[in-house]
């Protein structure tokens, strides 16, 4: 029975209509518990169009982090099953096989890479947007969004940030009393709040008329005496309005006792039941919702005609409703006050049944994270280690490293109270291992760090060789991916040591020696870096790693490439390329991508660069890692290569992306490298596009460079070389304060500025304006200084000065000449020539 509602519903269904046209969006739908928010999504269900493609998903609570990826398996479990009768579906499933495949197959042989959790994201968006497309407004809505889990909030986040012209809407149903313990949905709403297709549909209790209506509906009678009351006990709360209309219908009187606490008023709908009606209700307010049958005929421990009738019985009392093959509470209020009731040691007793009744298989396999909220219930500290970890390990095979790391962190933190004989095989250090690579995953880098310190702490080399080799690998691993690459020596270094001792296992020393050979690199120690690199080759190739394998070849690659042998690098790359390819490994294809393209494009070989970008985004699109950090590198690369190419219009076709939008950093960085070809075409909204970055250049340290020195040169064509001097030493500010004075961008900035200080010195010349002229002359000092510093001593890749920074140093001296006043023919000339390339 619906009532007030009527302005709701009717925000609701424009929004489908809306939808339907190309307009996407996402309401969420919040209030109090017993407010109405699933009524509310019932209705709008029912009024759809014949046309619209109904799904829907439920968060379930289990505690933190609670079932990794629920949103998205409880969609692909409706979606497998229309696909039996839909061939639309059927079809649209088929070509997302990155998202069957993670939630099918876990555990199946992936490397963990970041890059595959953004994979599994984008294919999931582009396939609810292909649904769309082919089967009318696609209508998903996902119910408790105050449990959701880590990684269903990155899916909500991602897809409702990138919606543009899919034909979508998702009503998500969030309940606000709580929120304060709840911080995961916290932050996910206060994400969601500031996407602009994204609104809050707050319900409000009920008002006098709307309480009067409910109880006359529900043959409760009109008395404005009993509705004041009715009003006055529920706080117009829906649920509550309901529950006290049930009991006045079937005779009950406000003024005769009934209790005042409404939570006292719904468990005690249970109090006057049968013994094992009571148990059975019981058994299911502690287990998941819905309670399976076979898991209840367990844990009740109640004779089969026995509980049939109790069960009966609940279902006619308003208290159990049947859902798939179990049962849930008609309401999550009525399930808390009945969970509420229960003595504490009765609760542990029951939590302890039903994780017993899992962990038996009596529901099909266990599923390690819903068993581990039982047994933290229960308060089992030795089921509790050995459930989190299986839980960890379950979520890194379905790529949810968050969820991963806090499983661990529970497992390590339950650690000391498991007695030694207890914890079996298991390690502490390996465990802290598991950590610091799910935190890297993550995105947690800190962490990744402080687990893998722990890690190398707890494994000890006599007692666990391999352990020590693997955590003071993971150690060096996770300071190179923080950028701490001097630090990472000595960690590797340890780790190779300890790995050539007798009995070492293969992997674990393949792994240190390519983290060797990876940290080297990246310290800026070539030398040392080239025998890693080919020890880290080998043994990688001993342990049957191919992952390993690929970073190992793309490090000797690099290598070649500064000795100056390009023909030696191309080809361990194409091995890397094949290797990749046949093992499975997307994201290490493209990185072997990137870097072939890019040491010809970086050796003054654009040409040569062009056609290996174009299969290589052929790649990034069959791939699905259109927005993984390669394949973000490999587009931004693609564009600038066009660039400078001369092809203008095909470098800003590159920066568009109509496929699927951009995250964040990926759209600004590509907004930024679109500049380059509308500032050197003309284009009339040159200026805009860069306004509209200045307030991005925080995003990432390319968008301050590339904005602010494409903005320079705007100015300076526009005739105001002061501004773009001051621009281009702004820009250069922000590059010192974020990644320090060394970067070879500030060849570019430098020689910018120089061009618009050379401008503004001939015209103060002519205008004998001594004053400016010397302002200029001063600041154009400093510029050149700093040039002549980072041809010098700079810092970007590894290795000799480019053929790009040689000549931006060029066009510098030469515009330092112009500026004196001096004719400069040879080094125009010298410029020139450094251009030719």
């Amino acid at each position: 029975m619906l009532v007030g509602r009527d302005a709701d519903v009717t925000t609701l269904t424009t929004a489908v209509a809306a939808a339907d046209a190309g307009d996407p969006g996402a309401v969420l739908v919040t209030g109090e518990a017993g407010v109405g928010k699933t009524a509310l999504v019932g209705a709008l269900t029912d009024s759809l169009p014949p046309t619209a493609l109904r799904l829907s998903s439920q968060c379930v609570d289990l505690g933190d982090p609670g079932l990794p990826h629920l949103v998205l398996a409880d969609l692909l479990r409706g979606l497998r099953a229309l696909a039996r009768t839909d061939d639309d579906v059927a079809a649209a499933l088929a070509r997302a096989s990155a998202v069957t495949d993670a939630t099918e197959r876990p555990g199946s042989g992936r490397t963990h890479d970041p890059a595959l959790q953004l994979r599994l994201l984008d294919t999931a968006a582009t396939l609810l947007g292909d649904l769309g497309r082919t089967r009318g407004p696609v209508v998903l809505t996902v119910e408790d969004l105050q449990w959701v889990d880590s990684s269903s909030a990155d899916l909500l986040t991602f897809l409702l940030g990138r919606m543009t012209t899919e034909r979508l809407l998702v009503v998500a149903t969030v309940r606000t009393d709580g929120l304060a313990a709840r911080p995961r949905a916290r932050r996910l709403l206060a994400d969601l709040d500031r996407l602009p297709r994204v609104r809050r549909l707050d319900l409000a209790p009920f008002d006098a008329g709307d309480v009067a209506e409910y109880l006359a509906r529900a043959g409760a009678g009109e008395d404005p005496e009993v509705v004041a009351e009715v009003l006055r006990r529920t706080g117009g709360n829906p649920y509550f309005v309901a529950t006290l209309a049930a009991d006045l219908a079937r005779g009950g009187d406000l003024r005769e006792g009934l209790p005042r606490l409404l939570g006292q008023l719904l468990a005690s709908r249970v109090d006057g039941l049968p013994e094992t009606v009571r148990r059975v209700v019981r058994c299911a307010a502690i287990s998941t919702q819905p309670v399976s049958d076979r898991v209840l005929r367990r844990v009740a421990e109640v004779p089969d005609t026995e509980l049939d009738a109790a069960l009966l019985r609940a279902v006619g009392e308003g208290l159990l409703v049947p859902e798939g093959d179990g049962y849930a509470f008609t309401h999550d209020l009525l399930r808390t006050a009945v969970d509420d009731d229960l003595l504490p040691g009765e609760r542990a007793r029951l939590h302890a049944a039903v994780a017993a009744t899992l962990e038996d298989g009596v529901d099909g396999p266990p599923v390690p994270a819903e068993v581990v909220h039982h047994v933290v219930e229960a308060g089992d500290a030795a089921k509790v280690l050995h459930w989190s970890v299986l839980a960890a390990r379950d979520a890194m095979a379905v790529l949810a490293p968050t969820e991963a790391l806090r499983h661990l962190e529970r497992a390590l933190a339950t650690w000391p109270a498991v007695p030694p004989a207890v914890r079996g095989p298991l390690s502490a250090g390996r465990l802290a291992v598991e950590a610091a690579r799910a935190a890297g995953l993550a995105g947690e880098p800190g962490a990744g760090v402080t687990w893998a310190r722990r890690g190398v702490e707890r494994c000890d080399p006599e007692a666990d060789p391999d352990g020590a080799v693997l955590a003071r690998s993971e150690l060096a691993r996770r300071l190179v991916e923080a950028d701490a690459g001097d630090d990472a020596v000595a960690p590797a270094l340890e780790a190779v040591r300890l790995g050539a001792a007798p009995g070492v296992g293969a992997g674990p020393r393949a792994l240190a020696a390519v983290a060797l050979a990876r940290a080297l690199l990246i310290a800026h120690r070539p030398a040392e870096a080239r025998p890693a690199a080919t020890a880290a080759l080998g043994a990688a190739r001993a342990a049957g790693a191919p992952g390993l394998e690929v970073e190992a070849l793309s490090v000797a690659a690099f290598l070649d490439e500064l000795d100056g042998d390009r023909d030696a690098a191309a080809a361990r790359l194409g091995v890397a390329l094949r290797l990749a390819r046949s093992a499975g490994e997307p994201a290490a294809e493209l990185r072997a991508h990137y870097a072939l393209a890019s040491m010809h494009y970086y050796a003054g070989d654009v040409a040569g660069a062009l056609p290996l970008l174009r299969t290589a985004m052929d790649r990034v699109a069959e791939s699905g890692l259109r927005w993984s950090e390669p394949g973000v590198e490999l587009r931004v690369l693609d564009a600038v290569a066009r660039y400078v190419a001369g092809d203008l219009a095909g470098s800003l076709r590159a920066t568009v992306a109509p496929e699927s939008p951009p995250p964040d950093v990926a759209a600004a960085r590509l907004a930024a490298v679109g500049c380059y070809a509308a500032v050197a075409a003309g284009s009339p909204d040159a200026a805009t596009r860069l306004a509209s970055l200045r307030g991005s250049w925080d995003t990432d340290p390319q968008v301050a460079l590339v904005a602010g020195g494409c903005e320079a040169d705007l100015l300076t064509w526009a005739g105001e070389p002061g501004a773009a001097a001051d621009v281009a030493e702004r820009a250069q500010a922000h590059l010192d304060r974020v990644v320090g004075d060394t970067a070879y961008g500030g060849l570019w900035l430098g020689a910018l500025a120089l061009g618009a200080l050379a401008d503004a010195a001939e015209a103060a010349r002519a205008r004998r304006e001594a004053d400016v002229l010397a302002e200029a002359e001063r600041r154009a000092d400093a510029w050149r200084s700093r040039v002549d510093r980072l041809v010098a001593g700079g810092r970007g890749r590894p290795g000799e000065l480019g053929p790009e920074g040689r000549a931006w140093h060029a066009r510098a001296v030469a515009e330092h000449a112009r500026l004196r006043g001096e004719p400069g023919v040879e080094e125009w000339e010298a410029a020139l020539t450094a251009f030719g390339y």
